[in-house]
């Protein structure tokens, strides 16, 4: 099998699992906005390769979550707030860090419970064709 027939048929088992899974998210009425957050449809634009957030393991959601949230927070909370107050950078990145932590644990706890709640299929068991 050639490299460019190999490449098509796991960009089109991708693009079907993808569509799998927007259709078992759709329904029992899971949001887009929840199923499809701007973040993912960034990368997926981008050409990565990125599962929906409710077909992740837990670390993978606590760990992108919390490093977007903490990276992001940090920035908005320096440039608001914490440069004014002359707090430390090492103060301001701890304490990124800390809300970082706490809201990427949040946001996989509410990913996997969902998906345990809607009895979502793994990843993996979603029909590529």
């Amino acid at each position: 099998m050639s490299k460019a027939l190999g490449k098509y048929k796991e960009l089109t088992c991708l693009s079907k699992k993808k569509e799998a899974a927007m259709q078992e998210l759709k329904e029992p009425g899971i949001w887009k906005s929840n199923s499809m957050p701007p973040a993912l449809i960034i990368l997926w634009k981008l050409g990565v390769k990125a599962k929906p957030p409710h077909y992740n393991s837990f670390l993978t959601n606590a760990l992108s979550t919390g490093l977007w949230f903490a990276a992001a927070w940090g920035v908005l909370m320096w440039l608001v707030q914490w440069r004014s107050m002359g707090l430390p950078v090492s103060g301001a990145i701890a304490s990124a860090l800390v809300a970082g932590v706490f809201f990427g644990l949040a946001m996989a706890a509410y990913y996997k419970s969902s998906a345990r709640k809607h009895q979502l299929a793994n990843w993996v068991d979603l029909p590529t064709e």
